[in-house]
């Protein structure tokens, strides 16, 4: 069984039955650190900016040193792949995403466009400094869209997705069970339509995906298991190529993948409740906290009884580079090996990369 066709064949006919889905109004993305909850308060649909990874245009207008994703953004907005979007917000994440930002205004010209600043050091001055961020970028979207953002919308925005995140653990739960096995591929595949549809249409896909697979309630081990960090994927490439080899992923901790899964407090101002749920989720590469993003590498590892890590960062990302060796060092002294890959946005492995997983995998078989 396919279980993510099975999945798309669920949420293609909820949107078929949707008249009202062709005209949302949606609004880009680029950072896991966006709290979409406002946006979604706002009556506006998120859109995650994922483009595909060619880069001709674009080289001329960047730094040949800015990573591919930045340069591959720049290169679809340019050709016109996201003239449908009403509007277009990024965060102060790196260097590069700031000339993004310059360039994304000055050539693309979108009619709304904003650049969110985001703390690098989590405390409580950090939290109220973002959402008085939050309130100012509340401000602009009222006044360009002409909508009121009431704090029963945004409280409404906020459970729902607290919804998103109960359904993705209980779908994360899952993976190994069934005959074949739901992988983890397989997940990152579903979750990736998330992006792509508004959150009611998503809930409602996966509360009916859930319930209608029968899945063995024993998962059955498939090979030696990793967990894969890193940046951005473009797809599920690296995860199921390490899947055809023979290996299972555990756990993922990417931008694509389980880092978005933030729980919200609605006991206290909504506000305040999404600038210390974004800011105190486990950590990126971005932020400056290696030492808790080592804890919780750590954590994840013992909790999905992963045997290695393997760390995939971008090509010219410099946080992702940086933390690296910290990351494997760390590691190394608790007796988990890791394995550094460098590549391109596509995320589609190249044949020494294979090579190089294949290997890492037969280690790992031969350790026990």
């Amino acid at each position: 069984m396919n279980y993510y066709l099975a999945f798309k064949k669920i949420l293609d006919d909820l949107k078929a039955k949707n008249p009202l889905y062709a005209k949302n109004q949606w609004v880009g993305w680029t950072c896991t650190y966006l709290p979409l909850e406002i946006l979604e308060a706002a009556h506006l649909t998120p859109f995650r900016i994922l483009p595909q990874a060619t880069t001709e245009k674009a080289d001329s207008y960047l730094d040949p040193n800015f990573c591919p994703f930045i340069k591959a953004a720049l290169e679809k907005a340019l050709s016109g792949g996201y003239s449908f979007l009403s509007g277009i917000i990024f965060l102060n994440t790196c260097d590069g995403m700031r000339r993004l930002f310059d360039a994304w205004r000055l050539y693309c010209k979108p009619t709304f466009s904003y650049l969110l600043d985001l703390p690098r050091v989590i405390d409580s001055s950090s939290i109220t400094f973002f959402k008085e961020g939050l309130e100012e970028l509340i401000k602009q979207l009222e006044v360009h869209f002409r909508k009121k953002i009431i704090e029963d919308d945004l409280l409404m925005a906020i459970e729902k997705s607290n919804k998103t995140g109960e359904l993705l653990t209980k779908l994360f739960s899952l993976q190994g069970r069934g005959d074949p096995p739901f992988t983890h591929g397989e997940i990152l595949d579903i979750l990736s339509e998330r992006w792509k549809v508004n959150r009611s249409l998503f809930n409602q896909a996966l509360e009916l995906f859930i319930s209608s697979i029968k899945l063995d309630q024993k998962a059955y081990p498939v090979g030696p298991k990793v967990m894969v960090t890193g940046s951005l994927l473009d797809g599920s490439d690296l995860v199921r190529m390490i899947e055809e080899l023979g290996g299972e992923v555990g756990a993922s901790d990417l931008c694509t993948g389980q880092r978005i899964l933030n729980v919200v407090n609605l006991d206290l101002d909504p506000l305040y409740s999404l600038s210390q749920a974004y800011l105190g989720k486990p950590p990126c590469g971005r932020m400056h906290d290696t030492h808790r993003r080592i804890d919780f590498l750590k954590q994840k590892l013992l909790e999905c009884k992963a045997q290695g890590l393997i760390y995939f960062s971008l090509k010219f990302c410099d946080p992702y580079l940086y933390e690296a060796p910290a990351i494997e060092g760390a590691l190394k002294e608790i007796g988990i090996p890791t394995l550094f890959i460098e590549g391109e946005y596509s995320g589609k492995p190249g044949g020494g990369i294979r090579t190089r997983v294949q290997a890492f995998l037969e280690v790992l078989r031969q350790n026990g």
